[in-house]
């Protein structure tokens, strides 16, 4: 009986931790100006074009890695805290992104 009982929770453990993966996409962050995030195999350089959250649609990355190539002081730091990236409503992946930083969701269009 133990045995039964160990194995049904060693499989509802597997399922859930399958339940629970995170499909968002790891994203590199450098904190030049304008800032560049990789993402998708895309380079994508951000904008002062700022979208509210109605424009944005799911989460589909997160910034893992921040590259700071540019000393800034703290209280003139304009990318603190860059974190969550939305998809644009009605815009590919592939022209642009939204990075939320301090706050504000900024526009990041692919490089070309």
């Amino acid at each position: 009986m133990k045995k039964a009982i160990t194995i049904g929770l060693i499989c509802i453990s597997i399922f859930h931790s399958g339940c629970n993966s995170n499909n968002l996409s790891d994203a590199q962050f450098t904190n030049l100006s304008p800032a560049v995030i990789k993402m998708y195999n895309f380079t994508y350089l951000m904008t002062d074009e700022v979208v509210t959250t109605n424009e944005v649609e799911e989460q589909i990355g997160k910034i893992t890695n921040i590259q700071e190539l540019v000393s800034y002081s703290e209280d003139q730091n304009p990318y603190k805290n860059p974190g969550k990236i939305f998809r644009i409503k009605d815009i590919s992946v592939e022209k642009a992104i939204a990075i939320q930083v301090n706050d504000k969701l900024n526009i990041a269009n692919i490089a070309e």
